[in-house]
């Protein structure tokens, strides 16, 4: 997949599916659209695009209103590329963008690419304030000489898939139901750095992820997890999320215990996929009754999850 960070004139291609999209979490919703752009580009013999933002629109709009992101902006890249797309426009969202009417966008591409079919979520808004809609996107291909594919939005077990839903899911640690809408385990990769070592002291070390900034979190709590290094080796885990209240510490922190793992690993980089979550986070009386839920917990998650 080639990879374009600005608008360039690609006219050397004659004939180009684009699918338009904020595409903030690659969910299940997003994947219909992008599939469905490969698909068609490819029954045409055309080539298949995605151009969307390197950053949410709302951090240049009203950033207090931005929303935590619910993958990077590499990942929402990868995700991109797994689906087969050829060509991805991954473009910075600046002040200029605020001023383009709807017009004057699909004019800016439209004057670059030979566009013949684009695809859109049924909620799709582009251009000044929002003005620009999958109607107003289809008057302007009539216009242009494209026409216009309208997807509507996935439901998943009665749920309307959408970025809202996936975040507060996973803000409420609601991760294994996160997952269903996002078709694919709610995840945060990051790098792991040197802690306390006090999971170490009590029996069950840990690695502690550095946490991303913006990135979403889920819930404090305990979760059954798979952690994937760097080689792609997958191991089951408990992790835990918060700010360990019985040692009364105050930085937030993701720690992460790998099963039957006994080996240094700072400095590399983890993924941690959720599984589900196992319960909320507790301020015990002692440090002996930390050492005997953790126990419990890592019992429970070999059985219930790992059949281990």
């Amino acid at each position: 997949m080639k990879v374009f960070t600005r608008i360039e004139n690609l006219q050397q291609y004659p004939c180009i599916y684009m699918a338009l999209g904020t595409f903030d979490g690659i969910h299940l919703g997003h994947q219909e659209i992008i599939s469905r752009t490969v698909s068609q580009a490819k029954n045409e013999n055309c080539i298949s695009a995605v151009f969307t933002f390197s950053n949410h629109p709302l951090a240049v709009i009203d950033a207090e209103r931005c929303p935590p992101l619910i993958i990077t902006n590499q990942e929402k890249v990868d995700l991109i590329a797994g689906l087969g797309v050829d060509i991805l426009f991954n473009i910075a969202f600046t002040p200029g963008f605020l001023q383009l009417t709807p017009e004057r966008f699909v004019e800016m591409l439209v004057s670059n690419l030979n566009l013949k079919h684009v695809i859109v979520g049924e909620n799709f808004t582009f251009g000044y304030r929002g003005a620009g809609t999958p109607s107003v996107l289809t008057t302007a291909g009539t216009k242009h000489g494209f026409t216009v594919d309208v997807v509507n939005m996935v439901g998943v077990k009665g749920i309307v898939v959408s970025s809202t839903a996936i975040r507060q899911l996973i803000a409420d640690g609601a991760v294994k139901q996160a997952s269903d809408l996002l078709g694919r385990p709610a995840a945060i990769t990051g790098k792991i750095i040197k802690g306390d070592q006090r999971g170490r002291k009590l029996g069950f070390p840990t690695a502690n992820l550095a946490i991303p900034a913006g990135l979403l979190v889920p819930a404090d709590g305990v979760y059954a997890v798979y952690a994937i290094d760097e080689a792609g080796v997958k191991y089951k885990g408990v992790a835990n999320i918060g700010n360990n209240p019985t040692f009364i510490r105050q930085t937030r922190r993701i720690e992460v215990h790998i099963l039957d793992f006994d080996r240094s690993i700072y400095g590399q980089i983890l993924k941690v996929q959720f599984i589900d979550r196992i319960r909320g986070e507790i301020a015990f009386a002692s440090v002996e009754q930390l050492r005997q839920q953790m126990a419990a917990d890592i019992e429970f998650a070999r059985k219930r999850y790992f059949h281990c």
